[in-house]
């Protein structure tokens, strides 16, 4: 086991556990403080209850279990059973579980992640004062191939005191926006070329580090046009991206293109390559994306 392996899967466990809601919840009840790293005492309690409710014979004492938790999340070692017990205790699904693995192992295929490609500075309505450590889009188009939902699932870091809200940029042909976890709406506003923003402003204001977990849906109007792609912006970082396009069984793309473009309006893309329709949806992964703008395109 190489001292790099040990580290980047230590990387990624500590992004999965500080970004997907469902782990970062888990050790949050259990955690004195809230903050923006994970809380090893919190990890430990955790364990516990697995072991606890798992019948596991071979669990060492908490002193030992505490050492390990912290050699793990700190990089120093990382063994293939103390991976496996974090994948148990915190209810991993086979995905999440894979990349670890894998990365342990050094097989990992993770595709690489995008930077840089803007050739302007969109101007925003405010600066922003946030990282998105995990951001999970989904879009839904209906039978007769126009748009009709696009759910977004996030984890924000505050990036400096006193953040007080988050800035949804959304296409002008949103009808409503309702935020089901995380906040609740304020503001709108209107940039150039036909971009709308709506404030969400947090349940609780965050300090330096400290997380925010948000989602919403947005709701399209009825229309006669059927789009032929859908793209994502990110200015400051964005980590842990999945786009997903789903479609219905009664209209899907013939063909269809991941792609990069260097703005959000610009026709032509910087790069594309072809992607297969998986289950009537097209689906992509970014470790992190940042000042770009990724998304599909296809033909009907």
């Amino acid at each position: 086991m190489t001292k790099q392996r040990v580290q980047d899967t230590s990387h990624l466990l500590n992004q999965l556990l500080t970004s997907r809601p469902a782990y970062t919840e888990r050790w949050l009840r259990h955690a004195k403080r809230a903050g923006g790293s994970v809380n090893q005492s919190a990890v430990a309690k955790v364990f516990d209850v697995y072991m606890f409710d798992s019948g596991e014979g071979e669990f060492p004492s908490s002193r030992v279990l505490k050492d390990r938790i912290s050699r793990a999340l700190s990089g120093t070692v990382l063994t293939p059973q103390t991976l496996n017990w974090f994948i148990g205790a915190f209810g991993m699904p086979e995905s999440d579980a894979i990349r670890l693995r894998e990365t342990l192992n050094g097989h990992t295929s993770l595709p690489p992640g995008i930077s840089h490609t803007l050739r302007t500075q969109t101007k925003l309505a405010r600066p922003q004062r946030h990282r998105t450590i995990s951001l999970m889009e989904r879009y839904v188009f209906g039978p007769t191939g126009t748009l009709s939902t696009r759910h977004t699932r996030q984890m924000i870091r505050a990036a400096e005191d006193g953040v007080e809200s988050y800035i949804f940029n959304h296409e002008p042909e949103v009808q409503a926006i309702n935020v089901l976890q995380g906040g609740r709406l304020g503001r709108r506003f209107e940039y150039g070329e036909g971009l709308k923003g709506v404030e969400i402003v947090l349940e609780t204001p965050l300090n330096t580090s400290q997380v925010a977990a948000l989602e919403y849906d947005a709701t399209f109007r009825d229309s006669l046009i059927s789009p032929t792609q859908v793209r994502r912006a990110a200015y400051a970082r964005a980590e842990q991206f999945s786009l997903t396009v789903q479609f219905s069984e009664q209209r899907k793309p013939r063909e269809a293109w991941w792609c990069v473009w260097d703005d959000h309006f610009a026709h032509r893309p910087l790069e594309e390559r072809p992607v297969d329709l998986r289950k009537n949806s097209l689906v992509h992964f970014l470790p992190y994306f940042e000042q770009a703008v990724v998304g599909f395109r296809w033909g009907w």
